[in-house]
């Protein structure tokens, strides 16, 4: 009876030394997390700049206008041209007697 109690105690002292062991690489991977940020808050990066959510410095994405004109210019020749290709056949049709 007495050897079984001493295994309870035993894997009783295993467990809390377990928990203990998790409990302190817990706390080691978060002051190493801590300590290896480039950054917590915006202030923290230069001016152009901005703390991302992995801790590191961004600088600001630069947003160029982008123009349409070239694409307009060509689906307007598109539709200009498909109206004369219309009005052409209309004609033929008209000149060569019917539908077909």
């Amino acid at each position: 009876m007495k050897r079984i109690f001493q295994n309870k105690k035993a894997a009783g002292s295993l467990v809390v030394a377990f928990i203990v062991v998790i409990a302190l690489f817990v706390i080691f991977s978060e002051i190493v997390s801590m300590t290896t940020r480039e950054c917590s808050k915006d202030s923290d990066c230069s001016n152009d700049s901005y703390c991302g959510s992995d801790f590191q410095c961004h600088k600001y994405p630069v947003i160029t206008q982008v123009t349409y004109i070239p694409a307009a210019l060509i689906i307007g020749a598109c539709i200009v041209a498909a109206a004369l290709i219309i009005k052409k056949k209309k004609q033929y049709e008209e000149s060569h007697g019917g539908h077909h």
